[in-house]
């Protein structure tokens, strides 16, 4: 498995060096074009330091259970605003930041365990 973590590490790291270098030497490059909404930064940046200062706070619970909590209330509250109990509408593309919020805080952590062992 180790090897696998590892190519896929790689060949994600070619993908950015080659985004990086276009980007670098297209004078005609458009970073706007691919920046994600406000809205969307803002549920990834809330998931992901929610979970980041849970961790570091409730150091007796385990960070696999505090992301699933945040991946649960972030579900019930984009679920109620369908119901019209909580303000705002419902977005997909809410949801999947708030879960790409969460998985950036895990991940390295699961990382970091799966290269200890």
């Amino acid at each position: 498995m180790q090897k696998v973590i590892t190519w896929a590490g790689r060949a994600a790291l070619l993908v950015v060096l080659a985004v990086c270098v276009v980007g670098a030497l297209d004078p005609n490059y458009n970073a706007r074009k691919w920046a994600p909404p406000a809205d969307a930064v803002m549920h990834v940046i809330y998931g992901y330091l929610l979970t980041v200062l849970s961790i570091l706070a409730l150091p007796k619970i385990k960070p696999w259970k505090i992301g699933g909590f945040y991946l649960a209330l972030g579900a019930g509250l984009e679920l109620t605003q369908i119901l019209g109990v909580v303000s705002g509408t419902f977005q997909w593309k809410d949801l999947v930041a708030n879960v790409a919020g969460v998985i950036a805080a895990l991940f390295p952590m699961w990382l970091a365990r799966r290269k200890a062992r």
